[in-house]
């Protein structure tokens, strides 16, 4: 089967980068599990600017101009990327029309006028969306009849995409490369608890939050411990400002934007990843690697990753209460003995069991 990923901002930029996140890791990754299920697979992206790159992969591209949201008219951020994805689906309309693709995969309901447009020459089109989040816009539910079947990456996504058209889509989580984020040699046991996250540096992910946290941990348990943010945003210069204020400079390491194996390796130094999230997490890739490396997680209960695991993994505390998120801490850094809980390759092995990527891509196709 020939099978089109339609995702623009898979190919803009690296993971971490401003428009390149979660849903992007996910295209590239069950793409390249489809080819090892022996389909063939293009991606439909966006051509990288001067200076950007994505990471490498197998997949067939189909690169394309076009549009930077930020050179869209301003009139929300919905408006912006409803008019880059239908601005990128003419960009790309005959090449598109060429590869003459069985299956189409959708990450945005902003793509469902363009799956409008395709079905009206070719009608036996075969579409699924996956909702990876909230990005409706008015009027999107007229163009959902173009879509054959759906799929949801978390509970409280597909409560929203109910809600929205009328039809409740199951739940298949995002895959994580299992073969690649694995844990690397054992490590000596360290005084110092290495605490790790990433993502792009915004309000949303709640680190100014866990920056005041880790300061209050110092001071009022003693605990000794290292923090590493993995990735770029706007909020960096305020990250870093904060660092300093706290004092907390020798312990906190903005890392910038890495690629894959240098934040695989980072990963691998870790004792825990941390996801503060203050809003919506729709599933959270970045901390699923941390996982499959063998990291526990701290999740606040806006991450939607958190409802696939178990209290073996996961532990999760109320986004936005300071007093919760030390306490959690300390809970966490005091369990650090347990082997059950800090055995990275018994937590690989069952990351490898529920979110390998051929196994997530069996259960997307299974839906038509």
């Amino acid at each position: 089967m020939r099978i089109g990923i339609f995702l623009p901002n898979a190919t803009f930029d690296l993971p971490g980068s401003p428009e390149v996140g979660g849903i992007e890791t996910f295209s590239l990754t069950i793409g390249e599990a489809l080819q090892r299920l022996g389909h063939e697979v293009i991606l439909f992206g966006g051509q990288p600017k001067a200076g950007r790159t994505h990471r490498p992969t197998t997949l067939t591209l189909e690169l394309h101009p076009y549009w930077e949201t930020k050179s869209i008219p301003d009139i929300g951020t919905r408006f912006q990327r409803l008019v880059q994805r239908l601005h990128f689906g003419w960009s790309c309309r005959r090449a598109w029309a060429g590869r003459r693709c069985d299956l189409a995969l959708l990450a945005k309901p902003f793509d469902w006028p363009v799956a409008w447009f395709w079905k009206r020459s070719r009608p036996e089109l075969k579409v699924i969306m996956g909702f990876h989040g909230t990005d409706f816009f008015p009027g999107d539910h007229c163009f959902y009849h173009a879509v054959d079947a759906a799929f949801a990456v978390s509970q409280p996504i597909a409560d929203r995409a109910e809600a929205r058209v009328g039809k409740r889509p199951p739940l298949i989580p995002n895959p994580v490369d299992v073969d690649f984020f694995s844990p690397g040699p054992a490590q000596p046991p360290l005084d110092e608890w290495h605490l790790v996250t990433s993502g792009r540096l915004i309000g949303l992910k709640g680190f100014s939050q866990l920056l005041n946290a880790l300061a209050r941990l110092r001071d009022q348990h003693h605990v000794r411990f290292r923090l590493s943010i993995a990735g770029d945003g706007p909020e960096r210069a305020h990250l870093a400002a904060q660092i300093s204020a706290l004092g907390l400079d020798s312990q906190a390491m903005l890392c910038g934007l890495l690629n894959g194996p240098d934040l695989r390796d980072l990963l691998r130094t870790g004792h825990l990843y941390i996801l503060p999230s203050i809003g919506l997490e729709a599933f959270s890739v970045s901390a699923l690697e941390g996982a499959s490396v063998g990291l526990p997680l701290l999740l606040s209960d806006q991450v939607g990753l958190a409802g696939f695991l178990t209290d073996a993994d996961v532990l999760t505390y109320t986004a936005r209460d300071l007093d919760a998120l030390v306490a959690a801490l300390k809970k966490l850094h005091d369990r650090r003995p347990d082997p059950a809980w800090s055995d990275p390759h018994a937590r690989h092995d069952r990351i490898r069991a529920a979110f390998s990527a051929e196994r997530v891509a069996r259960q997307i196709l299974s839906l038509i």
